[in-house]
């Protein structure tokens, strides 16, 4: 009985813990933008250049559309608000460690037909490999994706807050936006800001509550 009494504890208190870490993460004043984390992420259907103007080809996801729309989301904080949408007083970016493992993506997998698929455990290792250049220590954000689907429209991904020190994944919730603009860049980036608009609305009120 004490045994089980232990174990009991043992498990609340981690279980504590953890809604602490969350908790603290989400009432961070200041945040550290690490990316779009497109490392295992599919690219699901016909995709074209801009207009139906040529196919786009795995490696013009790697090289063009990828560092493009991590720049873009950088390039225009009035658009892509992390401050208004994350309740935060200060954020700070940090793309060159995703920028580089980005860049290793394969031109040959990441293109298909069928949605892809990222366990909600394989987060951890992902978030591992981020290297902060600025910020050693604080509050890591970055959007790890899983599909840009063509078919529906729509992007998938996982809103994920580590700790940088230590790269423990603090919050990681699974998100859904709507692609809306014109081009391809802008597209795809409308997803993004779909997604951000549904925190600052409803979601990031729910994860207080939550967590």
């Amino acid at each position: 009985m004490k045994k089980i009494i232990l174990s009991l504890l043992i498990i609340a208190s981690g279980t504590f813990a953890k809604a602490q870490d969350a908790k603290s993460a989400l009432s961070a004043t200041e945040i550290v933008w690490f990316g779009l984390d497109f490392t295992k992420a599919k690219f699901v259907g016909a995709f074209d250049q801009a207009g139906g103007a040529a196919p786009a080809t795995g490696s013009d996801m790697k090289n063009k559309w990828i560092p493009g729309w991590n720049a873009l989301v950088a390039k225009e904080p009035q658009n892509f608000d992390f401050k208004k949408s994350f309740r935060k007083d200060n954020v700070i970016y940090d793309l060159k460690s995703m920028n580089e493992l980005n860049s290793k993506v394969d031109p040959d997998e990441c293109m298909v037909y069928n949605p892809g698929s990222i366990e909600k455990t394989a987060i951890d290792g992902m978030v591992k490999k981020y290297k902060a250049e600025v910020n050693k220590s604080g509050i890591g954000v970055a959007f790890i994706i899983e599909n840009f689907n063509k078919g529906t429209q729509e992007a998938t991904v996982y809103v994920t807050f580590f700790d940088i020190a230590s790269k423990k994944v603090l919050v990681c919730e699974k998100m859904t936006g709507k692609a809306m603009g014109v081009g391809m860049r802008n597209y795809w980036a409308g997803a993004i800001k779909s997604i951000l608009k549904q925190i600052d609305a409803t979601e990031y009120k729910n994860w207080k509550s939550k967590y």
